[in-house]
C-alpha cells in the first residue's frame, strides 16, 4: 500500500518537474530580447568593456616600469609585514595569559579610544571587528 503509494507521488512529482520545465522554457522564450537596436547596444557595450580593460591593462603596464610605483609597491609589502608581525606579537601575547574572556580599553590612540575583547578560543575584536592572525 505504502510503496504504491510512494510510486504514485513520484511519478506525480515527475510529471510536474516536466510542466514546470516547460513552463521555465517558455518564460525564457518570452524574455529573450530580439529588437535590433537592443543587439547593436549589447554588441557595443561589450566592445566598450574590452577596451576599458585593455586600456586598464596599458595603464597598469606603464605603471610598473615606474620606479615611484614599485618603491609605493615596496612600502605596502614592508607595511602589511609589520602589520603581520605586529598580530602574531599580540596573539603570543595574548596566548599567556589564561583561558578566560576580558576587555579592555586603551585611551592613547591616534584614532581615539579602542576597547579590546578577546574570548578563549583566541578571537580578539579591536572595536568590534574581529582581528585574525594571517598565517
Amino acid at each position: 500500500m505504502t510503496h504504491d503509494k510512494i510510486t504514485l507521488a513520484i511519478k506525480e512529482l515527475r510529471k510536474f518537474e516536466e510542466e514546470l520545465k516547460g513552463i521555465k522554457k517558455d518564460i525564457k522564450k518570452e524574455e529573450k530580447i530580439e529588437d535590433d537596436k537592443y543587439l547593436e547596444l549589447k554588441r557595443a557595450l561589450k566592445q566598450l568593456k574590452e577596451d576599458v580593460k585593455y586600456m586598464e591593462e596599458e595603464h597598469l603596464d606603464d605603471l610598473r616600469s615606474s620606479d615611484f610605483y614599485g618603491q609605493l609597491r615596496e612600502a605596502q609589502l614592508g607595511a602589511e609585514e609589520k602589520v603581520a608581525n605586529k598580530r602574531e606579537e599580540l596573539f603570543k601575547l595574548l596566548d599567556q595569559l589564561p583561558m578566560k574572556a576580558f576587555e579592555m580599553s586603551v585611551d592613547d590612540s591616534e584614532e581615539g579610544p579602542v576597547k579590546i575583547q578577546a574570548h578563549p578560543q583566541l578571537r580578539v575584536f579591536v572595536n568590534g571587528k574581529e582581528v585574525k592572525l594571517k598565517k
